[in-house]
């Protein structure tokens, strides 16, 4: 079955990492955190939501937004900060029980931040989902994946930190 998972070679890794690096200037860190957002955004306060349901509600309602964002055939990245990374055929499935996993309970890289930075991006970066583990919170940006959020109301966005 393909999942629509494609990993990125290490070549298309460094660009990929290259360019997030050129747009969003991070600095990974337990105490400084990224000095940019394009706007509009909406940052959520995730630190409560970490049980199955939120995560699950959440990776259900980020598909079907993926989904409208998306025309077939468009990929976006998925990326997991030191760790390997993938572009991803939103139109397919995200299953979260693949045979390649061992732990056969998540998506390949989580939607939620579980340590590392997790981050969905279109594939000009025009929109996406930020996710940042040590200051839990999920950040959402690019008018076209917050409108269709605003549609979905996924149970762990409901406390908003800042908007831009």
């Amino acid at each position: 079955m393909d999942y629509g998972w494609i990993l990125l070679t290490d070549e298309e890794e460094k660009e990929v990492w290259s360019k997030f690096n050129k747009v969003f200037h991070p600095r990974p860190s337990k105490s400084i955190f990224p000095s940019y957002i394009p706007t509009p955004f909406i940052q959520y306060d995730i630190s409560n939501c970490y049980t199955e349901e939120f995560i699950q509600d959440f990776e259900e309602k980020a598909v079907l937004a993926f989904q409208k964002c998306t025309i077939p055939g468009e990929r976006i990245y998925a990326l997991d900060w030191q760790h390997d990374c993938y572009i991803v055929d939103a139109q397919k499935e995200f299953p979260r029980h693949v045979p390649w996993r061992v732990d056969n309970g998540e998506w390949i890289i989580s939607i939620y931040p579980d340590g590392d930075y997790h981050f969905f991006l279109a594939s000009d970066f025009s929109w996406g989902i930020l996710g940042h583990p040590w200051e839990n919170n999920i950040t959402i940006y690019g008018d076209k994946l917050l409108s269709c959020f605003s549609k979905a109301q996924p149970l762990m966005l409901h406390k908003v930190i800042i908007q831009g």
